[in-house]
């Protein structure tokens, strides 16, 4: 199945090439306090999780015990990374969040737990995100939540395609990140206003943003 998107943005195609991303990266801060908070308030034992942008996969090493673990990503060496650590409890796909492959992927599913770093901050406009995150509440069971990054909602950014050189790969194909449009900062103000209009009750601290579906 292919990413295809509402909207008449333009978006590149990371399909057909192995794209590398964060596979390799240290995990982030921002990721890490997700997981501290998960850890110590919330009962993590045979829940049904979906992981938006896997990354290097520190989420699901970090929480997979006794839960069903679904992971999305754009790049397939991070798809490649998820495979190579998989304790037979992680099903990822390659699927962008803003299309709407993301539906039709998840369709039959209900989450307890969605995990997202940054939800705004890479899209290409307010359509493709009201939609995607139209489509993260549809798939979340009732008393499910998302829960992302206060900092990554202060993010701004836009990914390209970019042939790199290294001595251990040699010419190789990456994903580069770069400046976006302001416009993609989810301030809390937007939030509250999106949880109203979608019924969510919305819980946050200066770390973490929360948004439960009643």
């Amino acid at each position: 199945m292919k990413n295809s998107y509402i909207c008449n943005c333009k978006h590149y195609n990371f399909e057909k090439k192995n794209f590398n991303y964060w596979e390799d990266k240290n995990v982030t801060s921002d990721e890490l306090l997700i997981i501290d908070y998960l850890k110590k308030n919330v009962n993590l034992d045979k829940k049904k999780i979906l992981h938006i942008g896997i990354g290097n996969s520190h989420v699901y090493q970090s929480l997979n015990n006794n839960n069903y673990f679904y992971g999305i990503s754009i790049s397939k060496s991070e798809i490649n990374k998820a495979k190579s650590i998989n304790k037979g409890n992680y099903t990822i796909y390659h699927c962008d969040k803003y299309s709407i492959l993301l539906n039709k992927i998840f369709k039959d599913h209900k989450f307890d737990l969605i995990i997202d770093n940054n939800l705004k901050s890479y899209s290409c406009c307010y359509v493709s995100f009201n939609f995607m995150f139209k489509n993260l509440i549809n798939i979340l069971d009732k008393g499910g939540f998302i829960i992302t990054s206060r900092n990554g909602m202060n993010w701004y950014k836009k990914i390209k395609p970019k042939i790199s050189f290294n001595l251990k790969d040699f010419f190789h194909y990456k994903i580069k990140e770069i400046e976006g449009d302001i416009s993609n900062i989810f301030s809390i103000n937007e939030a509250s206003e999106v949880s109203k209009k979608l019924s969510l009750n919305i819980f946050f601290n200066e770390s973490i943003c929360i948004f439960k579906k009643k």
